[in-house]
Order: C-alpha cells, then structure tokens, then sequence
C-alpha cells in the first residue's frame, strides 16, 4: 500500500535524502473511508519536497499521502484515524476495518525494512553516512488573507537534531551557519535549528538504530516557495531555495565524510 521511489545513482555518494511526506495518493482501498479533501490533503502534505530530495544521486521519495501512512510516527500512531491524530481534521467517515489497517501496518514494516536494507548496503561501502529528511510546513494557518505567523517561530529553515547525540549538534550547526543569511530574492534566509519541529520517527529510527555510523538531520522549508492555500507553486523562488540548499549541503557533507 506504500508507493515510494527507492533511487540509488551514485554509489561513492554517501549522501541520501528523504522525502517521506512528499506523496498526495491514498491506496484505492482508503478511498470509501476517506472524508478529507483532496485539497485540505494538500494542504497538509509537503508537495514539492520530492523534487528537492530528487537533486541528490541517492534518494527515497514516498508517493503515498501521510494521511495513508505516516512513516514518521510510531507504528501504533501512524494510521490517522480520529480527529486529535491529524490536528483536528476528520480524515475517516467511519472506523477502518481491520484488514485495511493491518495491511497498513503491514506495509510500514515493510518499508522500514528496505530502508534498513538500503541503509546497510551503503555502510559496506561507507564508513558513515548522513541522510537528509526533507519536509516543508505551513505558516499562514490564519488563512490566505489573514498575515503570515510570526517570523519569530517560524523561521525559512528548520533543522531538526533533538534526535542526535548532542556529540554532532556542532556538526548541524555548521550547516546552519552555511545556510543561515542567504539571499533569496528579496530575504535573506532566517535559519534556525530545533525550532517547532525537532524530527521525527525517521531520524529517531536512523540515528538511534545505527548509532554514529549514520547521521539523519531533519529539514523543515516553510512554504515560501508556493501559495500554502491554492498550492500554487512559485517556481523562480522555489528553484532558487532548492539551488541555495543543495550547494551548502553538498559542500557541508562532504566536510564530514572526508
């Protein structure tokens, strides 16, 4: 029920990015117990993030909606089925059978198993690895006339690194400062670490699980790339933003890796 894009190009790259939120389907099988809209999913997804994991050679982007599966939760948490599981929002119109979401559950297993596959195959090649998982995030919750939330919480860039030994905070840190005052257009890039969005399961499982020999930085855009509301995507901003993080982290990867 996990539709995703497992992509490995490059194999002296020990560099991989993650887009596990990126997807917009639902399996056939959620649809008669799907009360979201398609548009209200959007809005709740993080459209376009494929598309930045997809600069790098080593890459996994999901295809499915998080309001299917949600690979950055727990597994006992990550079938949104009431209202509290998905801030509010009625995603069902009725309980799932338990068929439905057994092969839900069923599937996340699966995925992380291949993950770790994949992960394992890259360490007989690599002595450490460090992995990039993309997300994006709203910041006019207010409406599309109402102003932007306060640039004081919600800064243009967001890494996440509660889930790492503080021993590599330094490491995030750098990558922060390379990002942090970027010209883009008209702003300079406000870039922050741990601020509303510390990761998730993900990087929990990644750097938990591998210990040292793998290190998972979570990356939060905030949507000034695109209309957050119609989802229109502003494509010059949106390259831009792409071109400015991809080259930082590149060149700050590779400082860890020599």
């Amino acid at each position: 029920m996990i539709f995703s894009k497992f992509h490995f190009t490059d194999s002296a790259s020990p560099l991989l990015a993650l887009a596990i939120h990126n997807g917009h389907r639902l399996p056939e099988a959620l649809l008669p117990f799907t009360e979201i809209s398609a548009e209200d999913r959007f809005r709740e997804e993080d459209p376009h993030t494929g598309s930045i994991a997809q600069s790098y050679a080593n890459h996994i982007i999901l295809e499915t909606s998080r309001f299917a599966i949600d690979l950055n939760r727990l597994p006992d948490k990550a079938v949104y089925q009431k209202p509290e599981d998905a801030w509010g929002l009625k995603v069902r119109n009725g309980e799932l059978p338990k068929p439905i979401l057994t092969g839900l559950k069923q599937s996340y297993a699966y995925w992380y198993a291949t993950l770790q596959y994949q992960i394992d195959r890259m360490l007989t090649l690599h002595p450490m690895i460090v992995a990039l998982d993309i997300h994006s995030y709203n910041h006019r919750r207010g409406g599309p006339d109402a102003p932007p939330d306060p640039q004081e919480k919600n800064p243009d860039i967001i890494l996440g690194r509660s889930n790492l030994s503080e021993e590599y905070y330094p490491l995030v840190e750098n990558l922060r400062h390379r990002l942090d005052g970027q010209s883009l257009f008209d702003r300079s890039l406000d870039v922050r670490c741990d601020v509303k969005f510390p990761g998730g399961r993900l990087p929990r499982f990644l750097n938990e699980h591998y210990g040292g020999k793998v290190i998972c930085v979570a990356v939060e855009f905030k949507k000034i790339f695109m209309d957050e509301h119609s989802g229109v995507l502003e494509p010059a901003s949106f390259q831009a933003l792409r071109q400015i993080f991809l080259e930082h982290s590149l060149a700050w990867a590779r400082g860890i890796l020599q």
